[in-house]
């Protein structure tokens, strides 16, 4: 039985589109509005501020590259975004084009070139290669080039210089899953899995936005919430289930001379605080071993997050101590204040209060052998140096 190898590859490219629509919603800021999927383009991506991206797709079923000097996937892509240019000349204003393959690219190919001219010069030279390559064109190749020789030499230079080529772009997910910061604390089964579920969720909803007669676009807020929704099953389960009641009974005064304590008194907050901080540091503390016995967060996990905690004090330690404040202990404590507010997440999934000021104060324990990471007094560093330490 023989296999109708066109109509597998055009199967191929129309899941390869929704692959790399799904990617680019992973990747989306908070800039990004929405993206389309057979809208304006194969793919596109629509920011707030009137800017667009068009992407055409070339997928491959082999190793090769469909993208040589005169394949018809070059030129037909170079024709449509010609004739987008014709019809509306502002969109060289407002738009950039990137053609993506899963293909690879050698490195003397037309399509390198056209990545590669960056300034108006270089897109020059190769817009003027390109008009001289039109007279020679094959039979199938002509109509493309008929509509580029259309385009004005500052308008088709412009284009070149306003194009970028992707090549060895994943063909199962549409890029590399390990360059997705949203999915960057899951281990790579479970990456596999919630971008699998999120293409799924695309796919329905582009479906049943065509069918009620509206443009196949995708609301990047949308797929967040959903995104969310998906994090919380798939983690809130896990890791809430072994956070447990923590015993209030603890003698405080064992832990007058910590680090983490004395860090509290050089900014001279009350007993209350200082007696929350206890508990909560020791609620974390047990917090971890449990999820290190179960194996529910890994070690690579648990460095992440301290990243991310120390990334939250950076910026609150920054707000603070620009505060015209009369004393240095003020300034600390409004760090303090600045830096236990903010919520903190394992998995993409918001921690207990407790379990965040608690890993907060972790980092600004210190002893002998170990200094602070971070701290409330902004002469914190030099403070701990010339202190008793347990």
């Amino acid at each position: 039985m023989s296999t109708d190898h066109s109509a597998s590859g055009q199967a191929l490219g129309y899941v390869y589109q929704f692959d790399r629509a799904t990617y680019r919603l992973f990747q989306s800021g908070v800039d990004v509005v929405e993206i389309g999927v057979e809208d304006i383009d194969d793919v596109s991506v629509h920011f707030d501020d009137g800017n667009e991206v068009r992407e055409q797709n070339k997928s491959t079923v082999n190793s090769g590259s469909p993208l040589s000097d005169r394949s018809v996937a070059l030129w037909k892509t170079l024709h449509i975004w010609a004739e987008s240019i014709l019809a509306t000349p502002s969109l060289l204003n407002t738009t950039e084009y990137h053609l993506v393959t899963n293909g690879s690219l050698s490195t003397k190919c037309l399509a390198r070139r056209i990545n590669d001219a960056i300034d108006e010069e270089s897109a020059k030279v190769v817009s003027d290669e390109i008009r001289s390559m039109i007279p020679t064109l094959r039979d199938d190749l002509v109509p493309y080039g008929k509509t580029l020789s259309k385009l004005g030499d500052e308008q088709l230079s412009s284009m070149i210089e306003k194009v970028s080529v992707f090549d060895k772009m994943s063909s199962k997910f549409g890029g590399n899953l390990e360059e997705l910061q949203a999915l960057r604390l899951f281990e790579p089964g479970m990456k596999v899995g919630l971008f699998d579920q999120m293409n799924g969720w695309v796919k329905r909803k582009i479906r049943e936005l065509v069918e009620k007669g509206q443009q196949p676009r995708i609301i990047r807020a949308d797929f967040d919430k959903e995104l969310q929704g998906l994090f919380r099953k798939v983690t809130v389960a896990r890791l809430s289930a072994i956070i447990e009641p923590f015993d209030m009974n603890v003698d405080i005064s064992q832990f007058e001379s910590h680090g983490f304590v004395q860090q509290l008194d050089w900014i001279n907050v009350g007993e209350d605080v200082i007696r929350e901080a206890i508990l909560n540091f020791l609620h974390a503390q047990d917090t971890r071993i449990k999820w290190s016995d179960n194996n529910a967060v890994s070690e690579t996990t648990l460095m992440q997050y301290e990243n991310d905690l120390k990334k939250c004090w950076e910026t609150a330690s920054r707000r603070a101590y620009r505060q015209p404040f009369p004393t240095d202990e003020l300034k600390g404590q409004e760090c303090l204040d600045l830096t236990l507010e903010q919520n903190t997440y394992i998995h993409n999934e918001i921690m207990p209060k407790s379990i965040s000021c608690g890993n907060f104060h972790a980092l600004a324990h210190f002893t002998e052998e170990q200094e602070p990471v971070i701290g409330w007094h902004p002469s914190f560093k030099f403070l701990a140096k010339g202190s008793p330490k347990s």
